[in-house]
């Protein structure tokens, strides 16, 4: 009974974050439909993104080192496969892009911290 009650629960939770994800995305077209220079600065943000990303990507490995191939053998992992270097170049690319944008956001808040106690 109490397993049932956890489903039904999750399923509810589920269906409000996809309802709260497509008001968010739906309620944010109509502004950006009546404010349509908000779409360039958006637009920007994006581009810069795509740029960080790109150059993330290119500087991801696709080689493995030993101590990695042996770690995913023994996760039973085919290192060799050409699918599986694509997807370990793809994950190098995300996650250098998150520590690029995680170092990005740390020096904006030491910059506005300063900012603030010298003005």
């Amino acid at each position: 009974m109490n397993e049932q009650l956890i489903d039904i629960g999750l399923y509810i939770a589920y269906a409000l974050v996809i309802i709260a994800a497509g008001t968010a995305i739906i309620m944010n077209v109509i502004n950006s439909i009546s404010n349509p220079k908000s779409l360039v600065k958006s637009g920007i943000g994006i581009g810069v993104l795509g740029v960080v990303f790109l150059i993330s990507y290119s500087m991801a490995p696709t080689v493995f080192d030993n101590v990695s191939r042996e770690a995913f053998i023994l996760a039973e992992f085919d290192p060799d496969s050409e699918s599986f270097a694509g997807t370990y170049k793809w994950v190098g690319g995300a996650m250098t892009t998150t520590l690029i944008l995680f170092a990005l956001a740390v020096v904006g808040l030491v910059y506005s911290t300063v900012a603030k106690l010298i003005g």
